[in-house]
């Protein structure tokens, strides 16, 4: 089994949204997609396990390799103020477990665990300016995916002779 992800951006044009529903029953705009590459769910899991391992062993890494400990830290208001907690040691885990249908669902936990940080710190602290960081780590990992993917989509293509020739 594979995943096929969107190469192109979402048509602008309200009468082509489609709308799907997600595990928790609310609908969720779906992109619609202009063009989309199959990629084996073996590979994809791989890929973006590999991300992972560079996030998590990087120097600041550790920061947010577990969940936040509220209590031990003596962060009281923590959970009044973000509501989705997430680190990455839980995105390993629902990554190894099959949890994310999509690479969307994974890069929106990767985002969420670092904008919980920006959030909840003050702008310029240690915490906040490592969060930022590693975002935008996390980002240009991700973006690099995404254009590998498609490249070797593309090759593949050609090589099946499904490309269009001119």
């Amino acid at each position: 089994q594979g995943y096929a992800f969107p190469v192109a951006t979402r048509s602008t044009a309200n009468t082509n949204t489609n709308l799907t529903t997600t595990a928790s029953t609310k609908p969720v705009e779906k992109i619609q997609q202009v063009r989309t590459l199959q990629v084996p769910a073996a590979k994809l899991k791989s890929k973006c396990l590999e991300i992972l391992k560079l996030l998590q062993c990087h120097q600041h890494g550790w920061v947010f390799n577990d969940p936040v400990d509220a209590v031990e830290l003596g962060l009281l208001d923590y959970l009044e103020v973000i509501k989705h907690p997430m680190d990455l040691g839980t995105v390993k885990n629902r990554m190894e477990n099959g949890h994310y249908l999509s690479l969307k669902g994974f890069q929106a936990d990767v985002f969420l665990t670092f904008n919980n940080a920006i959030v909840y710190n003050p702008e310029g602290s240690i915490v906040y300016n490592i969060a930022k960081e590693m975002k935008d780590k996390f980002t240009n990992h991700y973006n690099n995916l995404l254009c590998q993917l498609k490249t070797e989509g593309e090759d593949g293509k050609r090589k099946n002779g499904d490309a269009c020739a001119l």
